[in-house]
Order: structure tokens, then sequence, then C-alpha cells
């Protein structure tokens, strides 16, 4: 089956299409889970981080499965910082949303990299750091070292690792 031609920022536009979704869908299926399951109490300010969060989790999800691909992610990147600008109501909020949203994006990265290995045997570290991110603000706590959650989270990122993998295998990039 031929490859669909596409250009980078087209690439990148579908991916960012995708990663909302993702977000979405794994943000109110979690969420309602963890807040009915296991009785934690999140206010909207934690709402507003678990989001956050979850879609911080799904661009190092893109980048580490889509690494060769160097353009797109640096195009999906200015999307991501382009939306932070666009929500701030002043000039200088224009200039410092992007700048703390790309530290916080890269201090995941860092993260999460640390805690990943190939091979699958460091899965339950990287998703207790993701759900001290989530829930703690990146902060031990006895309460997320739960076997459920881990592979809640585990299945959600292998999953959208091979979800993206595929979704890549569709296209050629022109540029």
């Amino acid at each position: 089956m031929p490859k669909t031609k596409t250009t980078t920022k087209q690439f990148a536009q579908g991916l960012g299409y995708a990663l909302v979704k993702y977000t979405n869908h794994f943000y109110a299926d979690f969420g309602a889970y963890v807040m009915a399951r296991y009785d934690f109490k999140l206010d909207e300010a934690q709402l507003v981080t678990l989001k956050r969060e979850i879609y911080m989790i799904n661009m190092w999800i893109i980048s580490k499965v889509l690494s060769p691909d160097k353009k797109v992610l640096d195009e999906l990147h200015k999307l991501y910082l382009f939306k932070h600008a666009d929500m701030a109501q002043t000039e200088q909020g224009k200039i410092d949303f992007p700048k703390v949203a790309e530290k916080e994006l890269h201090e995941r990265y860092i993260k999460y990299y640390d805690e990943w290995d190939d091979s699958g045997s460091k899965s339950e570290i990287l998703a207790l750091t993701m759900l001290e991110y989530m829930f703690n603000k990146g902060q031990p706590d006895k309460q997320l070292i739960n076997i459920d959650l881990s592979f809640r989270v585990n299945t959600h990122v292998l999953g959208m690792m091979k979800a993206m993998l595929d979704f890549r295998k569709e296209y050629e990039v022109v540029d």
C-alpha cells in the first residue's frame, strides 16, 4: 500500500490532533477511574495538572517513538509552545508562558528518558514517576506505589507508542 505524502508541518499538525485525542481519552478514563476506585479527591487545579501532565507524557511518547523525525518533532514542539503563548493575556505572558512550558517539558523528558529502557524492565519505575507528576508535583508518595495504577499507565504508554508507530508507517514526509 503506498504511503500518503505529507509535509513536515502537516504531519506535525496530524500528530497534534492525535495528541489531543489521546490526552482527552486517557484523562477522562484514568481520571474518573482513580477518583472512583481510590477515592482521590481532585479539585479543579489538580484536574488541570492531571490533564497537563498526561499531555506531557504523550508528548514524550511521541518524541520517543518518532525520534528519527527531528523536523516533525521540532514542528510539534513549536505548536506546543505556541499554544502556551496563545493562552497568555499579557505581552510578558506571551514571552514567559512558553519558556516555563518548555522548561517543564524538558524536565519531564529528561526524567522519563532516565526511567525508560527498551527492554521494559523499568516500566514500573517509569509509571511511578509519571504518577508522581500527575498527582504529587513529581514528589514521592507511597500511595502511588500501586500495581493497578502502574499497569494502567504502562498500558497507555505502550498502546500509544504502538499507535504512533502505526500512524507513522502510513505517511511519507516529503520536505
